[in-house]
């Protein structure tokens, strides 16, 4: 079954937080703590398989991983991972949160759609000369959070326009070894 018109939540992921940690080696006192990392984005990719969105008949709310928290030692949380859905080329993305739409044409192309959250500054970072052993530290930012509606746009290469009993099912047959139902009343074929 061919799925043209659905409607997901896509959340980009949090950035992680900043870590408070001192050394605990006496020639090198002073703040450890190390940033979070940042949050994953989410990302629209365009291919050429036209049931790519029956991925989200059933999984409405897609997540980025989060950040990665900072540690002691100066250890920076890694990034997380960037969430990248595939959805086939002629797709109308309407952004139902910000009334943007856009559409993927080509294949292959990217559409950043959600940012990651920037993850949080550990300790370490707000040392000065005055304040030699900061206590303070950041918390990462939570990433976007969009309603999405993707609407597959289905261009016919031929069509036919005619009355009601004039032989377009039949022209079809003729032509393409086709067999539509060809019947002595209007509207035989819908």
């Amino acid at each position: 079954m061919l799925i043209d018109d659905v409607q997901i939540t896509v959340k980009a992921g949090k950035g992680g937080d900043g870590a408070m940690a001192f050394n605990k080696i006496k020639m090198a006192l002073g703040p450890t703590g190390a940033s979070g990392g940042k949050g994953g984005d989410v990302y629209l990719e365009g291919v050429s398989n036209l049931s790519a969105l029956t991925q989200f008949r059933y999984k409405k709310v897609l997540t980025a991983e989060n950040g990665i928290n900072g540690k002691t030692q100066f250890n920076d949380g890694h990034n997380g991972d960037d969430l990248v859905l595939k959805i086939p080329i002629g797709t109308v993305v309407h952004n139902l949160t910000t009334n943007q739409e856009l559409e993927v044409i080509t294949i292959g192309q990217k559409l950043l759609i959600a940012k990651g959250g920037i993850g949080g500054k550990g300790n370490f970072k707000f040392r000065s000369s005055t304040n030699t052993s900061p206590t303070q530290f950041e918390n990462g930012l939570s990433g976007e959070e969009y309603e999405l509606r993707l609407e597959l746009k289905l261009i016919a290469d031929v069509g036919f326009i005619g009355l009601p009993n004039v032989g377009k099912s039949s022209l079809l047959n003729e032509l393409t070894n086709a067999k539509s139902k060809i019947a002595n009343y209007p509207f035989t074929t819908l």
